[in-house]
């Protein structure tokens, strides 16, 4: 069994309605940061130099695949997109914006289920509020896929092919992916494939004319990435993962993500978006900017160019911890440092100014809640928890520019028991939950 909370937690709804309607705008905002190169590479390039085996690989990938088959925009791109948010003082504030192997998608769905049975099986009073529906979370996703499969079948005039889910070796999270497959096939009649960086180096092939990547002689339509976001995905004896990578980018195939969304979605550019300006150069619709601003936290950059804000809240980091979290340009969870674990780890760079690949962002305090939290089938604890909202959406932009796919899915609730820094799910810290409103 899944890690989960016993009973839903309350979550206040015009805020929950707040984050349902940003999910487009926010896609739209991250299909034109990935899709200017320029900035990317210019805002990225401190933390790919102090971070050159993995945000500097990628980042380099990137380049070189922009200059072999042109800028992303002229490309067809797939993201399901998971934007996270936690409550503070009330209101919503984002944490992050997961842009690869965004996951749970389908054990949220069934752990709104389970709670909608509960509540009416023990026929449990949540004083008139309602639970808000996420039956279809996992529908809109494969939905989003097949679109995607489809325009590349017809674009490239081809009647048949698989797609791939790009997993880690020893895959550990196969129940939420396999709920996402069967939807796919009982829901469109689309096979899967599930293989690893390495297996794609030595089965796949892509015909050097056409540009078509083929799987033991099956067209591929889309590769769908569940791994590539952190460097043990990558960490072999030799290159191939990151061989496989390439011959998958420079392909017709649909990446979900692709490079350029990967690195939207990286913590310096979350922090970037923050600055003066950073919405505005992507954005030019006074209203969506001013509900994007609204919801980002304090955010500052490390490393050399920090401004006299910046290095303000260094020195305030310094003295009072407690008050930040730093973050590395990593997914996952599991990275992060917390109190003062931050004052030493600038100690030991020497100073911010030497810590590029990574950024300040304040530390949020969201309302706590009772709660009973399951792992392994077993009761775990009871005690004050917290939350974290995560809302999923997908976007597809055909190679024609045309923004086919644009909304919001669903969404997945994330509880751990306060006093628990790290909030992945996967990694052992939190439970999967449900809301009700």
């Amino acid at each position: 069994m899944a890690p989960a909370s016993l009973l839903p937690q309350t979550y206040p709804e015009t805020q929950f309605e707040k984050a349902s309607s940003l999910a487009a705008p926010m896609n739209r905002l991250l299909d034109r940061v990935a899709s200017d190169g320029d900035w990317l590479t210019k805002v990225l390039e401190g933390s790919a130099a102090s971070d050159p085996d993995f945000t500097g690989r990628l980042l380099s990938l990137h380049n070189k695949i922009r200059k072999k088959t042109g800028p992303q925009s002229s490309k067809a791109r797939l993201g399901v997109i998971r934007s996270d948010y936690m409550l503070s003082n009330s209101v919503i504030k984002q944490i992050e914006l997961n842009t690869i192997a965004s996951s749970f998608g389908g054990l949220s769905t069934r752990i709104s289920k389970m709670h909608a049975y509960l509540i009416r099986r023990f026929d449990l009073d949540f004083e008139g509020r309602r639970q808000p529906e996420n039956d279809k979370l996992i529908d809109s996703l494969a939905e989003s896929l097949f679109v995607a499969h489809e325009d590349y079948l017809s674009k490239n005039g081809i009647e048949s092919a698989v797609i791939i889910f790009v997993v880690q070796e020893g895959e550990s999270n196969t129940s939420d992916q396999n709920i996402l497959e069967a939807a796919l096939y009982s829901n469109h009649g689309v096979r899967v494939e599930r293989r690893t960086l390495q297996q794609i180096f030595s089965e796949a092939k892509t015909d050097d004319y056409s540009k078509i990547l083929t799987l033991n002689g099956e067209d591929v339509s889309v590769c769908y990435f569940r791994s590539g976001y952190a460097p043990k995905d990558y960490e072999v004896e030799t290159d191939k993962a990151w061989k496989a990578r390439e011959i998958m980018e420079e392909s017709r195939s649909v990446m979900c993500p692709t490079l350029g969304y990967q690195l939207a979605g990286t913590k310096k550019v979350q922090q970037e978006l923050e600055r003066d300006g950073g919405v505005e150069r992507f954005c030019e619709d006074e209203e969506e900017i001013r509900r994007i601003r609204e919801v980002f936290a304090g955010l500052w950059a490390l490393g050399e160019g920090m401004t006299k804000e910046d290095k303000k809240a260094a020195a305030e980091a310094m003295v009072s911890p407690e008050k930040f979290v730093m973050k590395p340009q990593r997914e996952g969870g599991g990275y992060n440092f917390y109190g003062q674990q931050i004052k030493e780890k600038m100690e030991e760079a020497g100073g911010a100014e030497n810590l590029d690949e990574f950024i300040l962002m304040e530390r949020l305090e969201p309302p706590k809640q009772d709660a009973t939290l399951l792992r392994g089938g077993r009761v775990e604890g009871r005690g004050p928890s917290i939350s974290e909202l995560g809302i999923f959406a997908c976007i597809y932009v055909s190679e024609d520019g045309e923004e086919m796919v644009n909304d919001y899915s669903g969404y997945l609730l994330r509880t751990k028991f306060d006093g628990v820094d790290e909030g992945g799910v996967a990694s052992g810290f939190a439970t999967l939950s449900s809301i009700v409103l």
